[in-house]
């Protein structure tokens, strides 16, 4: 319905504030009103009616289209977290957490909602603001609490090894005294000795005389009484010799007792010093494992406190930069969440949140519904405007080819030996782009329906065909030739081919998950979701696990479930708001990316399945396909709003951008207020080609 209305109305409107436009629009929506302007022969002066609709009205003004959007995300926040404030109040919800929680906060900060303002959309302000301050201090407490126990738990470590210690220096005086004690008996020892060899000594001289005193009896006949005399003599003597003998042996004995006992006091001090070095290891072991934990939570602190710096970029990319130090010195995980959230938080303080993104070179809004990954060019990329794109994800640029068709792109497809691209659409033929001898494309009609999917086979041999008429088709890229291989009883959203060629796998949008063997031709049901829709599915680079999205449509949100193979189990990720688009595997297979209608992409570490995921969330539109790049470092993403994200995955590509971006170092205050000042945390330069600065 139009109404005429004066040209001075527009003019005010020009002028007007934002609140204040939008308002006069919704007025005019809900009073059913609309603007056309005059025909062009009319003459326009101030008094003038003129009819414009609110439509054109507002896709000629970009800002006040500017304007509506950044309303409805702000109502749509506040709405969703007086929703939360509600379910908790009944307890059917507990408070928040990042990264909604930060969210949360960043919106709150931003835009510094008014009751007056949020009762327009809900009554219930108060309560609203209230459950938002509350997950706030909560999370705050939990933190605080973590950092006490991990102190607390140090504490305990140290007076442990204080105990130990003690323990190891009292093993050290019973060595030493052990060790005088064996001095002592060596030195009885040789005394006995030197005694032994004294008696023999004495003894052969006893011999000598006993030889001299029967020699002298023989000569001594006719002088009885000096003979009797000189023996009795001799017999004295060789008595004493005797006796002299006799304690001679029994010192030696006494030394080789004295010298067992040393022995014996060696080999028990040798054990209580193996024992003391024993416990004094597991003491500095304990102490270095209790000190490692404590490192790693100072780490996540600082990732955490740098993601709610919204000021002092420098400070932003310093305190993220020392969580990241931090987490590799004590040996954290490498795809640590806080860390990698903390990094990529100040790079888009430092550069701006579009650093890592780039628009195609065409028309603006395209729907970027599917991209192939090329080992030579980078990658190539579709739109909804029917071509076909060549990217380079290292200088973020693009440009379109000459391959195009005249309908809607949904899906391309790389052959593996990078020689032709093959584009499916929403017509019932797929068109063969020859990259190397070019040439007009070549046509490929009687599929009997629009492409849903496309994908080439292991050994190149050509590629599947999911159309929307059910059936599965194969097509040699180099003679056009279509083979159907299947018509099944569902139509699949999309398929994965497993690494030997034999199993196809098809996300259908009843809900299963079809396993069909291309060789006994053969087809079963691995996962039954139904009423909800399966939108992806993906083979890992091995094929022991099959990934797929799901739309759950009664609980509105998303999910990930992979499907082991060899344990026949299914594990769930959950974290996305609506439909998974896309899942993918990295090459190494310990990265699961998803991504979906939340204009979300998460990253599952699969070796750490409890922690949170990864998310990356400040894309412009909904995400349609992701690829990895360049093994697995990078993740490609083909959004709406014709923008392409290229996202690093190691935190270490993060890491190594910051530091030339910085002016300084965190002066002494700023590290004893975000750091420590503890003995385990001294000062340091984050980034040690910088300076610091006093302010």
């Amino acid at each position: 319905m139009r109404r005429p209305c004066r040209l001075g109305l527009v003019a005010e409107l020009a002028e007007a504030s934002e609140g204040e436009v939008i308002n006069v629009i919704d007025h005019f929506r809900r009073a059913g009103r609309s603007f056309l302007i005059p025909a062009a022969n009319v003459p326009l002066h101030s008094d003038s009616m003129i009819e414009l609709s609110h439509e054109s009205l507002m896709r000629i003004w970009v800002k006040l289209e500017g304007w509506v959007n950044e309303e409805f995300e702000s109502a749509s926040m506040y709405k969703r977290l007086s929703e939360a404030a509600s379910m908790y109040q009944i307890g059917k919800t507990g408070l928040w957490r990042p990264p909604d929680l930060q969210l949360a906060l960043n919106w709150q900060k931003k835009q510094k909602p008014t009751r007056e303002w949020g009762q327009r959309y809900e009554e219930a302000f108060e309560r609203a603001i209230v459950f938002l301050d509350t997950s706030r201090i909560t999370y705050d407490a939990e933190l605080k609490n973590q950092e006490m126990m991990q102190r607390r738990v140090l504490r305990r470590t140290r007076a442990t090894a204080v105990i130990l210690g003690v323990a190891f220096l009292v093993a050290i005086i019973f060595f030493v005294f052990a060790y005088l004690q064996k001095i002592q008996a060596d030195q009885q020892r040789l005394a006995a000795e030197a005694s032994r060899q004294e008696a023999l000594a004495q003894t052969k001289i006893a011999e000598a005389n006993k030889l001299e005193a029967e020699r002298k009896t023989i000569e001594a006949e006719n002088y009885s009484q000096q003979l009797q005399t000189s023996n009795s003599e001799l017999t004295v003597a060789y008595q004493n010799l005797t006796f002299e003998k006799n304690r001679a042996e029994l010192a030696l004995l006494k030394a080789k007792e004295e010298e067992a006992k040393a022995i014996a006091a060696g080999e028990q001090e040798r054990a209580a010093k193996e024992l003391a070095e024993l416990k004094s290891e597991e003491a500095q072991l304990n102490y270095r494992l209790a000190n490692k934990l404590y490192m790693l939570a100072v780490a996540q602190n600082l990732a955490t406190k740098s993601v709610q710096e919204d000021d002092d970029k420098d400070l932003k990319g310093l305190m993220a930069m020392q969580g990241y130090l931090y987490n590799r010195r004590y040996d954290g995980k490498i795809y640590e969440p806080y860390i990698y959230n903390g990094l990529y938080s100040a790079l888009k303080k430092i550069n701006g949140v579009t650093y890592n993104s780039m628009k195609i070179n065409g028309p603006s809004r395209t729907h970027l519904r599917s991209l192939a990954i090329s080992n030579k060019n980078g990658f190539y990329i579709a739109g909804a405007d029917g071509r076909i794109y060549q990217g380079d994800l290292r200088n973020l640029t693009n440009v379109a080819t000459q391959y195009a068709t005249q309908y809607p792109s949904k899906v391309i497809a790389l052959s593996k030996d990078e020689a032709f691209v093959v584009n499916g659409s929403d017509s019932s033929f797929v068109q063969i782009y020859d990259l190397i001898n070019g040439g007009r494309p070549k046509v490929v009609k009687g599929l009997g329906g629009a492409t849903n999917d496309i994908e080439f086979l292991p050994d190149n041999s050509g590629f599947i065909v999911a159309s929307a008429n059910r059936t599965l088709s194969k097509v040699d890229q180099n003679t056009g030739v279509i083979t159907i291989l299947a018509t099944l009883p569902q139509e699949l959203k999309a398929i994965s081919i497993s690494a030997d060629g034999k199993w196809l796998a098809g996300a259908a949008w009843s809900g299963q998950v079809v396993l069909y063997n291309l060789e006994s031709k053969s087809t079963s049901i691995i996962a039954q979701e139904s009423p909800n829709r399966i939108l992806s599915v993906k083979f890992s680079p091995s094929s022991r696990y099959l990934a797929y999205g799901v739309d759950d449509i009664s609980n509105k949100r998303g999910l990930v479930k992979m499907y082991d193979f060899d344990t026949k189990e299914t594990r769930q990720f959950s974290g996305h708001r609506a439909g998974v688009n896309d899942v993918a595997f990295s090459p190494d297979e310990k990265l699961l990316a998803s991504a979906g209608s939340d204009k979300r992409l998460q990253l599952y570490v699969l070796d750490n399945p409890e922690d949170l995921p990864v998310v990356m969330d400040n894309n412009s539109g909904f995400i349609w396909d992701i690829e990895f790049a360049e093994g697995s470092n990078y993740l490609i993403a083909a959004c709406s709003e014709s923008e392409i994200r290229i996202w690093p995955t190691n935190p270490s590509l993060l890491a190594e951008q910051i530091c030339p971006k910085l002016t300084r170092n965190m002066t002494q205050e700023e590290w004893k207020k975000y750091v420590g000042y503890g003995e385990e945390t001294p000062y340091e330069n984050t980034c040690v080609r910088l300076l610091i600065k006093d302010y």
